[in-house]
């Protein structure tokens, strides 16, 4: 799986609506689009910023191209660090919140350098994938 995460990681990717959001594809964004465009994805992290050697929680917006939030998706946590070849040392755990938004309990990362956070989101015959790509020093 963190090959598939590092792959579609550098495909990079462009919004197809007006909506862009800043550097979508800068490391450390905290929005960008999905890597077949369905869906723009955001993350808040809580504490901010990203802790290091700290169990934390993500609350994940996820809308369509045309800006309706995105209900009752399934959604699959997967990372970790490309260079070191190991996923992240927890395995959090989704649950919807509504209006789209997702909470992430449950991550941690637990040494310094690039890290690399994907979510595989389901909803209803849409699938699709986004990568966060972390500097945590």
């Amino acid at each position: 799986m963190l090959a598939l995460l590092v792959g579609s990681a550098a495909a990079g990717s462009t919004p197809p609506t007006p909506n862009t959001v800043e550097s979508p594809t800068a490391p450390g964004a905290t929005a960008r689009w999905s890597t077949k465009h369905l869906f723009e994805v955001s993350y808040l992290s809580t504490p901010s910023p990203v802790p290091l050697l700290q169990v934390h929680s993500w609350t994940v917006t996820i809308v369509d191209a045309s800006g309706q939030p995105v209900n009752g998706a399934t959604i699959t946590v997967a990372g970790g660090m490309p260079a070191h070849a190991h996923g992240l040392p927890t395995t959090p755990q989704v649950r919807s919140l509504g209006a789209g938004r997702y909470l992430i309990e449950g991550l941690k990362f637990h040494m310094p350098g690039a890290w690399v956070v994907g979510l595989r989101i389901k909803a209803g015959a849409l699938v699709d994938a986004v990568n966060f790509d972390l500097q945590l020093d």
